[in-house]
């Protein structure tokens, strides 16, 4: 993750809106969404898995619990294509920099 990717995890905007604000970005709970669908996780392993992963790069970021990202899923606007079932999808993650 760059710290460009980083930055953004965190909501920093308000809503201008009665209540607390969303603590996570558009940005976050859509890269969670994609996450999920590439590797057909279900939302409490979702939550586990990004906090693993975090703890695994050294990162200082903490997922969105499963209700927030059930929640706003509803309200966040991203495309995802389910891959097809005929070849098989490979992810590549290079922490080389």
């Amino acid at each position: 993750m760059d710290e460009q990717a980083i930055a953004k995890w965190n909501n920093t905007e308000r809503s201008g809106r009665r209540g607390r604000s969303q603590a996570y970005s558009d940005t976050a709970i859509a890269t969670s969404l994609m996450i999920k669908g590439v590797f057909k996780l279900l939302f409490r392993a979702l939550e586990g898995s990004l906090n693993s992963l975090f703890r695994l790069l050294k990162v200082d970021l903490k997922s969105p619990d499963y209700t927030c990202i059930s929640k706003r899923a509803k309200t966040v606007e991203f495309n995802y294509r389910l891959p097809s079932h005929g070849q098989a999808a490979h992810l590549v993650i290079d922490a080389t920099g």
